[in-house]
C-alpha cells in the first residue's frame, strides 16, 4: 500500500519534470519553427496535462538547456512506474488490503490503461524529435498558403 503511494508520487515528481522540460521547450521559437515540432510539443502538453490528472504533483521544476535530451529518459521511467502501479493495484486489489482513497473505478482503470498507450506512442515520436534536433534540421520558417513569385513579391500581390 504504501509503495502504491510513493510510486503515483514518484510519477507525478517525473510528471513535473517533464511539464517542465515541455514549457522550456515550448518558448524556444527555432524549435518550434517546424511544424512537426509544434505537434509533437503539443502532444507533449496533452500528455502532461492528463497525467496530471492521474498523479498531481506540486513541484516546481527548473529547466536547463542541457536537459533537452531527457524526454526519452523522463517517459520511459513512467512507462515502467506506470507498470509497477499497475501490478501493485492489481495486487492489493486481488488480496482485498486496497484503501478506499486508492480505488480505481471503471473509468480511471481505463484512463490508465489510455496513458500508457499515449506514453508508448509519444516514446515513439520523441525518436523523430531527438534526429531533428540532431541533425539540425529545424528549419526557421513555417509556409503557410502558396508561395508567391518575385514578381509578385515586388508588386505585393
Amino acid at each position: 500500500m504504501e509503495k502504491l503511494k510513493r510510486e503515483l508520487e514518484e510519477l507525478g515528481n517525473l510528471n513535473a519534470r517533464l511539464g517542465a522540460l515541455i514549457d522550456y521547450l515550448v518558448n524556444e521559437k527555432k524549435l518550434m519553427a517546424s511544424k512537426a515540432n509544434h505537434i509533437f510539443m503539443l502532444d507533449m502538453q496533452d500528455y502532461v496535462a492528463a497525467m496530471n490528472q492521474f498523479a498531481p504533483s506540486e513541484s516546481k521544476i527548473s529547466v536547463t538547456p542541457p536537459e533537452i535530451k531527457q524526454i526519452n529518459h523522463l517517459l520511459t521511467q513512467q512507462y515502467e512506474l506506470l507498470k509497477l502501479v499497475e501490478r501493485d493495484y492489481t495486487r492489493l486489489e486481488a488480496s482485498g488490503k486496497l484503501p478506499e482513497d486508492l480505488t480505481f473505478d471503471e473509468s480511471k482503470k481505463k484512463y490508465f490503461r489510455r496513458l500508457k498507450i499515449i506514453n508508448q506512442l509519444l516514446l515513439q515520436d520523441n525518436i523523430f524529435f531527438q534526429s531533428m534536433l540532431d541533425a539540425k534540421k529545424i528549419s526557421g520558417n513555417i509556409r503557410i498558403g502558396e508561395k508567391k513569385s518575385w514578381l509578385q513579391r515586388i508588386f505585393r500581390r
